[in-house]
């Protein structure tokens, strides 16, 4: 286990989109305008006409991935994930009222009426990510 201290909390963010933006493009569009490095994406409402969503299919090495791209009404439930040396990792919740899907949220996942993220800076602590010897990607320590 490692842990890594932010010792100040810096601005909070919430982030207006419309019909049409892209999430993840948005979130580093912001974070390279506004030069955040560190952050916490605490949460998120939206609602997509296009999904991009990755998951896990093994459970063990190497790692396996499917990623499915979904084209429909989709509703977001949940949304967290890290800001990283700029850099987001989102991981949602979204359905359609009659399933669910959980997982990592890729490039090119459209907003179809609304969303509203709410973005905390962190500060004090300079990260990166970087692969391990199983090509997982972890934070650590610039």
């Amino acid at each position: 286990m490692k842990y890594f201290i932010a010792e100040e909390i810096g601005r909070t963010f919430i982030l207006r989109m419309e019909r049409g933006d892209f999430l993840k493009e948005k979130i580093t569009r912001l974070c390279r305008e506004e030069k955040i490095n560190e952050a916490v994406i605490s949460s998120g409402i939206a609602t997509f006409d296009i999904v991009n969503i990755q998951m896990s299919n093994t459970a063990g090495f190497p790692m396996g991935y499917n990623v499915l791209n979904l084209q429909e009404p989709l509703e977001l439930a949940s949304l967290d994930g890290t800001i990283i040396n700029a850099e987001a990792h989102i991981h949602g919740v979204i359905g359609n009222g009659n399933r669910t899907w959980a997982g990592h949220l890729l490039e090119g996942c459209r907003i179809l009426y609304l969303g509203e993220i709410v973005i905390q800076e962190l500060l004090g602590e300079s990260l990166i990510r970087k692969a391990d010897k199983d090509h997982v990607f972890l934070i650590d320590k610039k």
